[in-house]
């Protein structure tokens, strides 16, 4: 059974993702500035989809530890 999380942990996990992507974002742009000495557009601006991959990993970990636990009802080991 699921356990519900308090609307703060949401939150606070939200920003921190957020905040986490911001930070590589402008790192990333700073470091492509540096190097190429002009403003570019390139392999820093996927960093904006690490919210969606973070999201989608984290599920995909929660749901395979769930299944991992469940016990085990016929199929490959009986």
């Amino acid at each position: 059974m699921r356990h519900k999380r308090s609307l703060a942990s949401v939150i606070f996990e939200l920003a921190a993702v957020l905040l986490v992507t911001a930070a590589a974002f402008v790192w990333g742009r700073s470091e492509a500035m540096a190097e190429w000495g002009r403003e570019t557009f390139g392999g820093e601006h996927l960093l904006l989809l690490l919210p969606i991959m973070y999201y989608v990993g984290k599920r995909i970990l929660l749901d395979w530890i769930a299944d991992l636990r469940e016990p085990r009802k016929g199929g490959w080991y009986r």
